[in-house]
Formats: C-alpha cells, sequence, structure tokens
C-alpha cells in the first residue's frame, strides 16, 4: 500500500505513464498517449509516448553535406561521420579535374589544360568560369594563306595584308 500524500512512493520510472496512489488500492501507473519522451535512441528525432511506452520515430538527419564523409547513426553515439578516401568530389574550382576525396576532405586533382593552340590568345583559367582564351594583339604568327604577308595577331586572330602577285 503507498500513502495519499507521496505519490512519489509509486513512481515506476516510465515517462508514459502517470503515477498515482489510492490508498485503499495502492499504486496506479496509467499509460499515457502522446507526450514528450526519450526512447533512448539517439537516431530518432520525434520520441512521442503511445499505450505507455516511449516510441521512437522520424529518422535524426546526420547528413553533414560533405560528399567526403559516410553519413550514418549510431542508436548510442548519434550522429557518425565516417572519412572516405578515393570518391569523386569537388573542390569548387572549375581550374582541375579529377578531384578526389583524401581523408574526408577533397583534394584538388590535375590541373586543366587551357591552351587552345592560338598563338594569338592569352590563354587562363578563372576558378569559376573555367578556361578563358583573351585575344590579343600585334605578335607575329602565321595565318596559313600563302597570298598574305606580314601576319600578326590583331584581337585573337591571325590576319596578313593581301601580297601582290602581279608578274608584270
Amino acid at each position: 500500500k503507498c500513502k495519499s500524500d507521496a505519490a512519489v512512493n509509486c513512481d515506476d520510472g516510465n515517462a508514459c505513464s502517470t503515477d498515482s496512489c489510492d490508498p485503499a488500492k495502492g499504486c496506479a501507473n496509467t499509460p499515457k498517449e502522446g507526450g514528450k519522451c526519450d526512447d533512448g535512441n539517439a537516431c530518432t528525432s520525434t520520441d512521442k509516448c503511445a499505450k505507455g511506452a516511449c516510441t521512437g520515430s522520424g529518422a535524426k538527419t546526420c547528413d553533414d553535406g560533405n560528399p567526403c564523409t559516410a553519413d550514418g547513426c549510431d542508436g548510442a553515439t548519434g550522429c557518425t561521420h565516417k572519412a572516405l578516401s578515393g570518391a569523386p568530389c569537388s573542390d569548387g574550382s572549375a581550374c582541375t579535374t579529377g578531384d578526389s576525396c583524401s581523408a574526408g576532405g577533397c583534394k584538388s586533382g590535375k590541373a586543366v589544360a587551357c591552351g587552345d593552340g592560338n598563338p594569338c590568345t592569352a590563354d587562363s583559367c578563372d576558378a569559376k568560369s573555367g578556361c578563358v582564351h583573351t585575344g590579343t594583339s600585334g605578335a607575329p604568327c602565321d595565318d596559313n594563306n600563302a597570298c598574305t604577308q606580314k601576319d600578326a595577331c590583331v584581337t585573337g586572330a591571325c590576319k596578313g595584308a593581301g601580297k601582290t602577285c602581279n608578274d608584270n
């Protein structure tokens, strides 16, 4: 039997029950519906009382946004992020290719070859937009036309002056 002023004596340790004491009948532990509780699983995000038991639902989101980690959840400790190596990723630069994960981070790959083979352009790379070919002027070049002379770069194109082919 319990004492009417000491419902604490009837505490069953269950957050999903209402504990009470009836001096004539003894302890009563009535199951609760709804209400927050902790099911002891670090991988659930919505724990509620249902029929006197704490039920976990709603998988915890463990995505850290890093493509170089394998995200998971351990019921005892919570989110896990295992470092990956060798998986493809992007370092965010358009000037590299073949980037790959290394110890949980993204390692830059080889530099992109931006040379376009045109002697009348200055070739470079912009990390956001990639290869840039800026037209130049003044440098000598060969337009591969036997009927021109004094070939020179003019805003990115090789142009020559016409030859006089009159042999009189």
